[in-house]
């Protein structure tokens, strides 16, 4: 069963800083398809304030932060920045 993914506002406000890179963007999207199979498998878990939250790479300097809902079989994109600011 695949998941579906849904993007966060602050996501979107987020991706306006990459949207230039197009390295990033195909790594995103490649990214995103993955999510869609299984996020539970993507990634590792955080914790301290982003406890529930999982981070995966994109493009070496840059963070993806989501959050998988397993009940509603949803992932939240929350936001993606280079790895030094988002977290």
């Amino acid at each position: 069963m695949t998941w579906t993914v849904k993007r966060t506002d602050a996501f979107l406000l987020s991706l306006k800083a990459i949207r230039k890179n197009k390295h990033a963007l195909g790594e995103l999207d490649k990214k995103i398809k993955r999510l869609r199979e299984d996020p539970l498998h993507v990634g590792g878990w955080l914790s301290g304030e982003l406890h529930g939250k999982k981070s995966t790479r994109i493009a070496k300097k840059y963070r993806l932060i989501f959050t998988p809902d397993k009940k509603e079989k949803v992932v939240y994109l929350n936001w993606i920045d280079h790895r030094e600011h988002v977290y």
